[in-house]
């Protein structure tokens, strides 16, 4: 026969777990849920925004630019879904010696991790895999770092903020 004792443990057992359900946005049972939404593109490549970067003539990633011109990269955005997805579109703007500006956009999708501060993104199409922090202020800031092998074996910083 259980004592008054046992039956007051037992009932308080019962409701422990209940409790912790009924808080939907504890982050400490979801750390993710305080890194969920949508930041704005602050570094690019090292650079603050907007960031300008000098195309050499002949550069063979810019064929739109044969004689040299102007790389710039006007804004970006990431999102992060509370499904564990992300898009990542950033705008740019090439204008050749001479030319008129070209408007172009990279876009990645895919999904994100967070382990701590520990953050990562993840897009198969691309076969893009990206390590970095995703750090929060004491005022609630929270900004998301990362570095990116640019292709040509340089590694290059990039920032979002929200």
């Amino acid at each position: 026969m259980l004592t008054r004792r046992s039956k007051w443990f037992l009932a308080l057992s019962a409701a422990t777990p209940l409790l912790f359900a009924a808080c939907t946005d504890n982050n400490i049972f979801n750390p993710q849920g305080n890194a969920v939404g949508t930041y704005q593109l602050t570094v690019y490549a090292g650079h603050t925004m907007p960031a300008t970067f000098i195309i050499q003539p002949g550069d063979p990633d810019f064929p739109e630019a044969p004689n040299g011109g102007t790389f710039v990269v006007t804004g970006g955005q990431l999102v992060l879904n509370s499904d564990g997805s992300f898009s990542e579109i950033n705008n740019f703007s090439t204008t050749p010696s001479g030319g008129s500006a070209i408007q172009s956009q990279f876009v990645s999708n895919g999904t994100w991790t967070l382990n701590g501060t520990s953050f990562s993104l993840n897009d198969q199409s691309r076969g893009r895999f990206v390590t970095g922090t995703l750090t929060e202020d004491v005022s609630g800031n929270i900004k998301v770092n990362y570095q990116e092998n640019d292709g040509s074996g340089t590694v290059q910083s990039f920032e979002y903020a929200r």
